[in-house]
């Protein structure tokens, strides 16, 4: 017979508090038979099951939650998190990033059409305020897991027919349909707050963290994307080199 994930941990090494014990055989349960999105018992079950309090319960969850291991979603429960990312700034597509990660990329078309450039749209992209573009709403996913919601603009000019194609990986698309290939982007990065639309799309609490990133991204001298996306903060964690800037002073 397997043995129970949620049995008493072995004496020679069981932690010496009853909140780091239970963390302990969450942990192991997580490992053992838990995958990515699915639930952890109710707070109750587990004081009857373990026989502990329900503050110690809450303890161990609380200290898994801020380990990455758990996210609790508000009314609903607490699941186990799925993948991290730790990106770099560097010009990639999401999809080719998730896979050098070993992570099964996914993409969910929202919204797609054209439109006249609003005015931040044009002059991201060096257009005319009217000018025809390309919008395209996706939901980006790791695992099966929601990982950004992006909003893009692309010329129409530059990519006729684009929305009679498959906008999974939009540079893959650029690059063989079109010998657009992206070389250089200018990026800002901010932190966010998920309103009602972001949090149902990404799945986490209204007003969780987000990290916000806004791209123009060039190919040679032309601009050819006018992006926004919104990454939840659970899962990314950004990376980037620092060197020295000008002359040192004496």
């Amino acid at each position: 017979m397997a043995p129970d994930p949620l049995a008493e941990p072995d004496s020679a090494v069981r932690p010496s508090t009853k909140r780091a014990q239970v963390k302990l055989m969450l942990s192991e349960l997580i490992d053992s038979k838990l995958r990515a999105g699915d639930a952890i018992d109710s707070e109750r079950s587990l004081v009857r099951r373990l026989g502990v309090s329900r503050v110690t319960v809450r303890q161990a969850i609380s200290d898994l939650v801020a380990d990455g291991r758990l996210e609790r979603v508000h009314g609903k429960g607490t699941y186990v998190t799925g993948p991290r990312v730790d990106s770099r700034l560097h010009l990639t597509s999401f999809s080719r990033e998730m896979r050098a990660r070993g992570l099964e990329p996914g993409t969910r078309v929202l919204d797609a059409g054209e439109m006249d450039a609003p005015p931040h749209v044009a002059n991201g992209l060096g257009i005319a305020t009217g000018d025809r573009v390309v919008r395209v709403e996706r939901l980006r996913t790791a695992d099966g897991t929601p990982m950004a919601h992006e909003l893009g603009y692309y010329p129409c000019l530059q990519f006729p027919g684009l929305l009679g194609k498959e906008l999974g990986s939009l540079y893959d698309i650029f690059a063989s349909d079109y010998g657009v290939i992206a070389t250089s982007g200018e990026q800002s990065v901010f932190a966010g707050a998920a309103d009602s639309n972001h949090a149902r799309l990404l799945g986490v609490p209204k007003r969780a963290p987000l990290l916000v990133q806004e791209r123009v991204t060039w190919a040679g001298e032309r601009a050819i994307e006018y992006a926004t996306s919104w990454y939840r903060g659970d899962r990314y964690r950004i990376h980037m080199a620092v060197t020295p800037h000008g002359a040192r002073e004496n």
